[in-house]
């Protein structure tokens, strides 16, 4: 075995042996979203979104088969993935890449069994780049996702469209502002970013009906009546870490994601979360959380 493999091994029972403040399996949050033009066809069209897994080799993923099941048991139209699959550093990127290689064969039974009617679509983020984009992207392709790195789908039904968008990493990519698109197009457009601040990259003149985002884990550490000390974007504050964020730009949506990053292999009162947004043609808004 390498060296890289012991030691992505050895952080996974670190990991497995240190307590999880909080639970384990993630809150299921829904929302249903209003577009004000959107075709009939596509009232009710559900995307689950799924980020951060942040996955360290030899880590119990018990949790993930199920939230895996979960999703899948919802029947989504589409499934969406924010990026950072697995544990690494900007500064040892040649022991990163060992790490996310042993990380990524052990999601792949996982991740790769993600079913729905639209299938699957995937973002990078800076933990995927700090191992390796390439061999993120060819992991992601071999389990079947739909890479959307400044580039977007147009889902089809009869006449009607639904574009969604995936910007690159703000801190590792290169994020275009049109993300691949065209921006005279009107066709309702969801817009996937890892990082919340992508939300400021984006072309004035591309429709933007709704973003959402992960990476900041929701803090990953809330502090009552403070709140998240870390953020690690700048839309965000330390009372606004996830949820909704307001801004003029567009509606954003930050997930608090699935995992928790090295080195504090915790969460506290700040549970995992898995995001299904639903979309509607009428103008009512509900969330609720599971």
């Amino acid at each position: 075995m390498s060296t890289a493999a012991l030691i992505a091994r050895a952080v996974g029972r670190l990991r497995r042996h240190l307590p999880h403040v909080t639970p384990r399996t993630p809150d299921i949050t829904t929302f249903d979203f209003h577009i004000r033009d959107l075709s009939a066809a596509f009232d009710g069209y559900r995307i689950a979104v799924l980020s951060d897994f942040h996955h360290a080799a030899g880590v119990d993923l018990t949790w993930l088969r199920s939230t895996i099941a979960t999703v899948n048991d919802m029947a989504p139209d589409l499934v969406a993935l924010l990026g950072d699959y697995g544990e690494s550093f900007k500064h040892v990127r040649t022991i990163s890449r060992g790490w996310y290689r042993e990380a990524l064969r052990e999601l792949t039974p996982y991740v790769s069994a993600l079913a729905a009617r639209d299938g699957v679509v995937a973002l990078l983020g800076n933990h995927d780049y700090y191992a390796g984009a390439e061999q993120v992207q060819r992991w992601l392709t071999d389990i079947g996702a739909a890479v959307l790195v400044n580039g977007a789908r147009v889902m089809s039904r009869g006449n009607s469209g639904l574009r969604v968008a995936g910007l690159d990493d703000v801190f590792e990519g290169t994020p275009d502002p049109a993300i691949g698109s065209d921006t005279r197009s009107r066709t309702p457009t969801i817009v996937l970013s890892h990082n919340p601040d992508g939300l400021l990259y984006l072309h004035p003149e591309l429709r933007v009906d709704l973003v959402v985002a992960g990476h900041t884990h929701g803090g990953q550490i809330v502090v009552p009546g403070y709140g998240a000390p870390l953020t690690m974007a700048e839309v965000c504050s330390r009372r606004s870490a996830s949820g909704w964020i307001s801004h003029p730009r567009a509606p954003l949506y930050v997930t608090r994601g699935l995992g928790e990053q090295l080195p504090l292999p915790f969460r506290v009162n700040c549970r995992r979360e898995l995001v299904v947004v639903r979309l509607t043609s009428r103008p009512t808004f509900a969330a609720s959380t599971a």
